[in-house]
């Protein structure tokens, strides 16, 4: 999904693309974000005909009305177009929602007021997730990250249980662990990599899943790796 912002003032700018990040990031959703001062830089760079979705951020100006323009324009060159005010005043809501604008946010954003606007908007999208390709049985796959729940090593062939199916490759466990590190997943144990999305909750032996799927911690490392989920956890909450 493109995302588009608009905002001359660099502070605000950057406040919303660290937002925006989380939320897609979390959900593991594949997003580009193109950030630009200027409307004119920005229809330049960006061509919105050709854009199957665009979800795109405004500021509008005490002032000037510049943003409403870009905001009609848009919809003019692309009537499926998510379009977002943001703004230091209310002045100018009435005629964002004149508009249809799906959203109207005041200065500073707050995190879940943006969340829910966007839940709202996107909820009947379908949205290219994050994938991980895996060789399996002579053939190359591409897996959502959402769809996996964990993943297990068994005589040398990594098991991929996802919510649909079991895939089996001989792909190192080692090697997923540092494709997905970054995205959710855990190596609590050195026969185990599990999706912390998936995790319901756990005791002193390892993890419970929402599959029920029983997952072990490795005992040396327990603290560490229960450290981890919460750590994880508590920045999805906050996020």
């Amino acid at each position: 999904m493109k995302l588009v912002i608009l905002d001359s003032i660099t502070t605000d700018r950057n406040l919303l693309i660290i937002s925006l990040e989380r939320y897609f990031r979390k959900r593991l959703i594949d997003f580009s974000l193109h950030e630009y001062s200027f409307h004119k830089n920005m229809f330049d760079c960006v061509n919105f005909q050709c854009e199957k979705l665009p979800c795109c951020f405004i500021n509008l100006s005490e002032t000037e009305q510049n943003g409403l323009e870009v905001g009609h324009k848009i919809r003019e060159m692309n009537q499926n177009s998510i379009i977002f005010f943001t703004s230091n005043s209310t002045r100018h809501a009435a005629e964002a929602y004149r508009m249809q604008a799906d959203g109207y946010f005041l200065k500073p954003i707050r995190t879940k007021e943006l969340e829910a606007s966007l839940d709202k908007s996107l909820k009947n999208i379908n949205f290219v997730y994050k994938k991980i390709q895996i060789r399996s049985d002579y053939m190359t796959m591409n897996i959502p990250l959402k769809d996996i729940i964990y993943i297990e090593v068994f005589n040398k062939t990594c098991i991929i249980y996802t919510k649909q199916k079991t895939i089996t490759s001989s792909i190192s466990l080692s090697e997923l662990e540092e494709k997905l590190k970054k995205e959710g997943f855990l190596r609590c144990h050195k026969s185990y990599l599990v999706n912390m999305h998936f995790i319901k909750e756990y005791n002193d032996s390892g993890f419970f899943l929402t599959n029920k799927q029983f997952i072990p911690i490795s005992k040396r490392e327990r603290l560490k790796h229960r450290e981890t989920h919460l750590n994880w956890l508590l920045k999805s909450m906050h996020d």
